[in-house]
């Protein structure tokens, strides 16, 4: 099986400039006709994780928005625009991020995600039936419109992990408490693509965000934008471009053994800009020793084991804490690991490692010190690590 994505340059957000390139990018893929026709409700669903401004690079830039949202009319269909933000109320999410202009000037619909409803598919792996947003039984076709930004606790965030966000408030945090492991709660987001269907999905990438995303990283130009109707072959050029192996990325390591989309580099055929023009070495990402050792050759138990214990424990930065005790509100946990009332630091024996405060911290006062271990380099780790468990094994067969 082979996938096409497209990719085409786009030096800023400009507004002229984005539409242009937007309408290059569906060009190369057949036109925005091959994916909407007249009369069709459209539901874009763009990254609005909360109540923040646009050049700080935690939600997808208006301008992207108003470009699809504009040629998608243009085509004779209906848009709505919709999403569940972490922080804060839809409405003031927004104003806030800038879609509530696009919104007034498009007279587009915004649905907010909270009314939910049932849907069921046998091909699901954590639950036959799942609750999310009850908007999707009400629209003919999703596109999905991420921001590329690396992730602190699922090593990054883009086109398959952006419908994570069709589950409805908090029930996000309660999915994080019952999976609890990265790789479980990778399974339920393909799970969800499953259900949802996205048609098509056009990445943000003109700046994204680098270090501990979703919302505590820094902003990082690129300067492409990324479009394909297969979303697990967005995420593997995006992850190319930003020098990040897909296979330590738990939800494409997900979609690739269940077969969802193309997970293999050379079976994606790129049409418009070559990636590799964009691609950029120094990319900070979130190099947590799971990640690394996600390489070698160990065994999902011993994975599970460090994943618990050797992961960073949040700590509360004291001199940014406002005490608007998001955090706590947040934590999945009975009671909350973490509250700014009670300690700076997240409580060690109850700490799920999900990092909901992190990610929905709007004042980045969620700090994620590097364990002991994750001070020392990865060269020595890793055949520390792996001649450590070779040498349990070969013990073992000699007993």
């Amino acid at each position: 099986m082979r996938s096409t994505v497209s990719l085409t340059k786009a030096a800023d957000y400009d507004r002229d400039t984005v539409y242009n390139a937007v309408k290059t990018l569906l060009e190369t893929l057949g036109g925005i006709e091959k994916f909407v026709a007249p009369g069709q409700r459209v539901l874009l669903k763009p990254n609005l994780l909360g109540v923040f401004k646009p050049e700080m690079a935690a939600t997808t830039h208006p301008a992207i928005v108003y470009a699809v949202a504009k040629q998608i009319q243009e085509a004779g269909a209906t848009v709505l625009i919709g999403d569940s933000p972490g922080i804060g109320d839809f409405k003031t999410v927004l104003k806030i991020t800038g879609m509530q202009a696009v919104i007034d000037e498009l007279r587009l619909q915004a649905v907010d995600f909270t009314p939910r409803a049932e849907y069921h598919d046998e091909q699901n792996l954590i639950g036959k039936s799942i609750e999310l947003a009850a908007i999707f039984k009400d629209v003919d076709v999703v596109i999905t419109l991420p921001k590329l930004k690396t992730h602190a606790q699922m090593t990054f965030t883009g086109a398959l992990k952006n419908q994570f966000g069709c589950v409805p408030g908090l029930d996000k945090a309660k999915y994080h408490y019952k999976l609890k492991t990265r790789d479980w709660l990778a399974e339920l987001m393909v799970d969800i693509n499953l259900i949802v269907k996205p048609s098509l999905a056009i990445m943000d990438a003109i700046t994204g965000m680098e270090g501990p995303g979703p919302s505590g990283g820094d902003p990082r130009h690129i300067g492409v934008l990324i479009a394909s109707a297969d979303l697990a072959a967005v995420d593997i050029i995006a992850c190319s471009i930003i020098n990040l192996p897909p296979e330590t990325v738990p939800v494409s390591a997900a979609a690739a053994h269940r077969g969802y989309g193309v997970a293999d580099l050379s079976h994606i055929d790129i049409v418009g800009e070559v990636w590799q023009q964009f691609e950029i070495a120094d990319y900070k990402k979130v190099e947590h020793l799971v990640n690394i050792l996600k390489l070698m050759p160990l065994p999902k138990f011993l994975m599970d084991w460090m994943q618990r214990y050797w992961s960073p424990r949040p700590k509360i930065i004291a001199d940014k804490c406002i005490k608007c005790m998001k955090c706590r509100d947040v934590c999945p946990t009975e009671p909350p690991s973490i509250d700014p009332t009670k300690n700076w630091n997240a409580d060690a024996k109850t700490c799920i490692k999900c990092y909901c405060c992190h990610e929905f911290c709007p004042v980045k006062a969620i700090d994620l010190p590097p364990t002991l271990l994750e001070r020392f380099s990865p060269e020595k780790i890793v055949p520390t690590m792996t001649g450590f468990y070779y040498s349990l094994i070969n013990r073992f067969k000699r007993s």
